[in-house]
């Protein structure tokens, strides 16, 4: 056989592989599954098995764009599935984007064609284990199931499946317009994204037992826009009878109400007006960076902020606002929900003025009580006191809502403050930050160049724990940890999870959280910032 032969040979070879197995040839070795849309090779890791870049609806372009997801198509031969698949399409975040380092940030490639998951379970089982699905952060503008802070080995080999997904994100995700309403069978529109997470889930119920998982034991969980997409997936018609237990963290309680399908229709009007499309049919034949170049433009309708698509209340996808005490519970499962130490920016300095006027600019007729509370006879003390303040207002936000979710569900809800701070380049700046508790959800201690002590490895088992006890449960005790009460069983009280183990007190003291509780009996709102 001469050279030129073989080397035709050997692509012809290759060229049918690739076909065969969903565009790339999988490995010559490694775990295979078969799931209800084919096939699928993944890797070891360690004593896990990762199945990466699952396919579990079509990709959402071209007339898809905008619509409801449809199930993935078959394939044929074994699907490579041992690479993450592209991150949905949305703005690249800054190199120095802090406190965030790189690892909580999305990288390039990002693409249309989106919508795929990713299995963590252990490649030694003996019984079918629970569930984790997770839900990304990044303000349903960014972010992806793929960043190595959501890497579900570690989780996974203490006795869980674990799963991540991609959504759709922004104006790709969450447009919504008359004319999408009126094509669409169940007379909505936005709330992709969201269709998209129960259609994972829906996804997890057909397949999850083919790698060891039980599904009818699955716990949703996810941070910050994801917390929020939790709690949301609670009020969903939609979603009822796909998860057990929820794991909302740094996102209940915020106090910011959604909007209505009429208000995000008309943002959806006044976007497709001002890049000059007539219709849907426009909009759906243009290319990406032009939606997205005019998404990050100065918001419409006299407001200066960025626009702003995101879930709205539309009574199919969501049936009610879950920062609504009134609004019905669609699925009434234990929950586990709360923040870290430094949500907001715990370095910011403050006058005694700047703090006198802030207080009177949001607590109206409370003002003075709240300045009584939080003492400010310097600027040093001001800036103590605010973000003392801070920390409480959000704190006493998680305590009454989740005394009140527990009441309309009439289930039981765990509450948290975690206090460890991640030892990034800013750890002495930001401390505690707004996401650095998910590396220690996970167990992804191993960024290159950060030194984790035994300390964070400690914290992590601990914080892990909790965890794998609530998955299997919904009731997060039964080890040697402290006992972890409801928030019914000890009012105002949250665990302490890092530094500070143990029961305390949500705020800094119990007279401030009766001053936070009459606010909002009188009718004030809190939220998180």
């Amino acid at each position: 056989m001469t050279t030129k032969i073989r080397i035709l040979l050997l692509l012809f070879l290759f060229s049918f592989m690739s076909s065969a197995f969903g565009g790339t040839a999988p490995p010559a070795t490694g775990p295979v599954v078969s799931t209800t849309g084919g096939a699928v090779q993944g890797k070891h890791e360690g004593s896990v098995d990762a199945f990466l870049g699952i396919p579990y609806a079509k990709p959402p372009v071209g007339e898809l764009r905008w619509r409801a997801p449809v199930n993935a198509e078959p394939w044929t031969g074994v699907r490579d599935a041992t690479r993450f698949c592209a991150s949905c399409i949305q703005i690249a975040r800054p190199g120095d984007a802090r406190p965030f380092t790189q690892e909580f940030l999305a990288e390039p490639p990002f693409s249309e064609d989106c919508l795929y998951l990713n299995v963590w379970t252990p490649a030694k089982r003996s019984k079918p284990l629970p569930v984790f699905v997770w839900i990304h952060g990044g303000a349903f503008t960014g972010g992806s199931g793929s960043l190595s802070i959501y890497n579900g080995a570690n989780l996974a080999s203490q006795g869980a499946v674990i799963v991540t997904i991609n959504y759709r994100l922004g104006v790709l995700g969450f447009l919504a317009h008359p004319e999408l309403t009126q094509e669409s069978a169940d007379g909505t529109s936005g709330n992709y994204g969201m269709r998209d997470m129960i259609e994972a889930l829906k996804w997890v119920k057909a397949n999850i037992a083919r790698f060891g998982g039980d599904s009818e034991n699955v716990t949703i969980g996810g941070q910050s826009a994801g917390s929020a997409a939790v709690n949301n997936l609670v009020m969903s018609p939609m979603a009822k009878g796909l998860f057990q237990r929820v794991i909302p963290q740094s996102g209940s309680g915020m106090g910011i109400g959604m909007g209505t399908l009429k208000e995000a229709e008309a943002t959806g009007v006044e976007f497709a007006k001002e890049l000059g499309a007539s219709s849907i049919a426009d909009l759906r034949k243009m290319p990406t960076s032009a939606l997205w170049k005019k998404e990050d433009e100065p918001g419409v309708m006299g407001d200066k902020s960025r626009r702003s698509y995101r879930p709205s209340v539309d009574g199919i996808v969501l049936a009610g606002d879950p920062n609504d005490p009134t609004a019905p519970v669609q699925s009434r499962v234990p929950l586990m929900t709360g923040y870290t130490a430094d949500e907001s920016d715990p370095s910011v300095k403050t006058t005694v003025a700047e703090f006198e006027k802030m207080i009177r600019q949001s607590y109206g007729s409370f003002a003075e009580k709240f300045l009584a509370a939080y003492p400010h006879g310097d600027d040093a003390q001001a800036s103590h006191s605010a973000v003392e303040l801070t920390r409480d207002r959000y704190m006493a936000s998680l305590v009454i809502w989740s005394e009140s979710r527990a009441e309309t569900s009439g289930t039981p809800v765990y509450t948290y403050l975690f206090d460890h701070p991640y030892p990034g380049p800013y750890a002495s700046t930001y401390g505690t930050f707004h996401t650095a508790e998910v590396p220690y959800t996970f167990g992804a201690l191993n960024t290159p160049g950060l030194k984790f002590t035994d300390r964070d490895r400690q914290v992590s088992r601990e914080m892990q724990t909790y965890w794998l006890k609530f998955f299997s449960t919904g009731n997060p005790n039964g080890s040697n940890l402290p006992v972890w009460p409801t928030v019914t069983a000890a009012p105002g009280e949250v665990m302490g999870i890092g530094d500070a183990p143990g029961r305390r007190l949500a705020v800094s003291t119990q007279e401030r959280l009766s001053l936070f509780r009459d606010y909002v009996a009188a009718g004030g709102k809190l939220s998180r910032r």
